[in-house]
């Protein structure tokens, strides 16, 4: 390389060294741990594993060595001296040093918890008095992770290349370059921090999506490194897991997550398609509003409107999600949203139970359809971790000759609507029954925008750009049934549609109360009419989509859904949890609202629609309610800390 050049390419070198540390110590945590592993790892997946790491390393370096970066590359002159440059040598052996020593503990820490370090490490251990004893006999035991550590470091230093150079050219010359090289690859280290460096991604890239490279949620603490999982979660409050029974035996009596199949259960190997549909809030719906503006109201879905009255929903039904990336923990997995999105978590690496998993020991083909980039929102990785065989999105849409693939693309997030949902419903016809499958659609999203040959007809109304979304979509939606009817395995097929959330673009104010937010349509429709059709009276919410499903089939397995099977519960028992602001426990006529530890309010939620009037001391209620919100809250919690999300899992005696 040229000379002037030398200072880009001596960094360069010695970050590459630190790739080499970080691989050294992602082979060394296998080969020390391969006893959880050996039964399941292939080459394949190996390799894939391997790809994965390259991601996350580069994130973890970007963000540890963006100091030494910034000290090499800034444009400035005076920098260039010997005192300097030992400064930069030291704060990048020094730094370095630190991620190849917590990347070795964690190969330790893992054989004990079955988890990577994260932040919590930090609260974990904050009142140990024996720690020093603890690494004591543990850096004795493991004298050959010592060894190690010692040569990897020693060879960050042996090795490195001084960056520095002497200013032999003008100064303009030096200016000139290093500030190109600093724009440069300052806008690269940012692109390396958020994961997009190396793949196309939406958002930085988070814990669970090292999921999208393994075949076994266990398997991503492979793909993961310590640097990045600290990073990633040292901004975030541990999730406090409370402890209002201390006997799990009265915990189990008021909220068990278990569900036992029945004996006589009739079998139905019904294909299941399950519709997620973007911001589809409940508001929308005119068929579920008619008591608005006086009788008058009516609302943005002439076509959800016609289907709802061939399906069954409830008369009260809410979603358990804040985000977008709530939606396929809650309706999938029968997952709720605890504060925080359940993907974002430590958690997101354990197993679980899902739609999929199950119904795959059924003999179902099982698959999840998204129409952005594959890797988007961590969409492709959950649903690796929710064992669907499958998944398709705008790489496998734009591959496929009877579309038009990028021609389709909304020049924002994803495909169209109306032709994604119909590759989707065609994609089906190449699948073997029974099948399971999901679509999350994606055009009702900021920027809110539709195809320019609907422009004329979904106008915008000047109100909200969303409600133009809607209509396109509610029409997209049409157009798949329409689709869907013609094909071989329409009537032997339960259709359920929800929405992820519900949306902020809302114009009636008791769609903007606290309970308000969360109310989104949930209706099950099957052609064939085996199906019950109606409104029922009773209390519906996403996380009760599932055991309904697994149920109705006649499942004949256990297994553990943190939701209800809508089809036999008493309306008065039926109820509903969600907790992003706050906890809050929706049951018969009341919604209670908790704080973690009293009770804030309780209002009847169906007659006080806006909850002006709360009811707190003043209804014999509101003491049950408070043990149900408390044991919801405490087992579901205890279960994503001890990763007892599923039944073989559960065997194992809750702590």
């Amino acid at each position: 390389m040229n000379g002037q050049y030398k200072f880009i390419w001596n960094m360069l070198i010695n970050l590459l060294w630190v790739y080499g540390c970080y691989e050294i110590a992602r082979l060394t945590f296998l080969f020390e741990n391969w006893d959880f592993f050996q039964d399941t790892l292939s080459w394949k997946g190996f390799w894939e594993i391997l790809h994965g790491g390259l991601l996350f390393d580069t994130s973890a370096i970007c963000y540890t060595n963006s100091l030494y970066i910034l000290l090499i590359l800034f444009p400035l002159h005076y920098k260039e001296t010997k005192t300097i440059g030992t400064i930069t040598r030291w704060i990048f052996i020094i730094t370095n040093s630190i991620s190849i020593i917590a990347n070795l503990i964690n190969t330790v820490y893992f054989s004990y918890t079955r988890h990577c370090i994260t932040a919590n490490i930090f609260d974990e251990f904050s009142n140990e008095s024996n720690l020093r004893a603890i690494l004591g006999i543990e850096l004795f035991n493991h004298w050959y992770l010592v060894v190690l550590a010692f040569f990897l470091i020693w060879g960050l230093n042996h090795f490195y290349r001084d960056p520095f150079q002497e200013i032999a050219s003008s100064l303009k010359n030096y200016y000139l370059r290093h500030s190109i090289a600093f724009v440069i690859i300052f806008f690269s280290v940012i692109s390396g921090m958020r994961g997009a460096l190396l793949t196309n991604t939406t958002r930085p890239i988070a814990i669970g999506n090292a999921l999208r490279y393994t075949n076994q949620p266990m398997e991503a603490n492979i793909v993961l490194n310590t640097p990045f999982a600290i990073l990633r979660t040292i901004t975030k409050k541990p999730i406090r897991i409370p402890v209002y029974f201390t006997n799990h035996t009265e915990l189990e009596q008021i909220y068990s997550p278990i569900h036992i199949p029945s004996d006589n259960t009739e079998k139905r190997k019904k294909n299941i398609v399950i519709l997620i549909v973007e911001s589809f809030a409940q508001e929308f719906v005119g068929a579920l509003n008619h008591h608005l503006d006086n009788g008058q109201y009516q609302g943005y879905t002439p076509f959800v409107d016609s289907l709802l009255q061939h399906s069954l929903t409830f008369q009260e039904t809410f979603c358990n999600t804040g985000f977008s990336i709530d939606a396929m923990p809650a309706v999938l997995a029968s997952i709720p949203r605890m504060d925080e999105p359940f993907v974002l978590t430590p958690y997101a690496l354990n197993d679980i139970t899902s739609i999929a998993s199950e119904l795959n020991k059924w003999g179902y083909y099982t698959a999840f359809f998204h129409g952005a980039e594959n890797n988007s929102m961590g969409f492709q990785a959950f649903s690796r971790s929710a064992g669907f065989q499958s998944y398709f999105g705008k790489t496998e849409y734009n591959s496929d000759s009877r579309f038009n693939g990028e021609k389709d693309f909304d020049g924002t997030w994803a495909i169209w609507d109306e032709p994604f949902l119909q590759y989707y419903c065609l994609k089906m016809n190449e699948m073997k029954e029974p099948f399971m499958t999901s679509m999350f659609t994606a055009t009702s999203h900021h920027p809110f925008v539709i195809p320019e040959q609907y422009k004329e007809i979904f106008k915008d109304e000047g109100l909200y750009p969303l409600h133009k979304c809607i209509r396109y979509t509610d029409y997209a939606l049409r157009k798949f049934f329409e689709t869907a009817s013609k094909q071989p395995w329409y009537n032997n097929t339960l259709f359920i549609l929800t929405a992820d959330h519900a949306s902020s673009r809302i114009t009636h104010a008791e769609y903007r109360t606290e309970l308000g937010i969360f109310r989104v349509p949930i209706l099950f429709f099957d052609p064939s009419g085996e199906f019950p059709v109606g409104c029922w009276d009773g209390i519906a919410q996403q996380i009760d989509i599932m055991p309904t499903i697994l149920n109705y089939l006649g499942y004949n397995k256990p297994y553990i859904a943190f939701g209800k099977d809508l089809l036999h519960i008493s309306p008065e028992k039926s109820w509903a949890f969600n907790w992003d602001h706050f906890p809050q426990l929706i049951k018969d006529n009341y919604l209670l609202q908790f704080d973690g530890e009293k009770v804030l309010g309780i209002y009847s939620y169906r007659t006080d629609r806006l909850l002006e009037n709360n009811l707190k001391g003043k209804i014999p209620e509101e003491a049950e309610m408070e043990k149900e919100i408390k044991a919801i809250m405490q087992d579901c919690l205890e279960r994503m800390e001890a990763n007892k999300l599923t039944i073989e899992s559960n065997n194992r005696k809750l702590e």
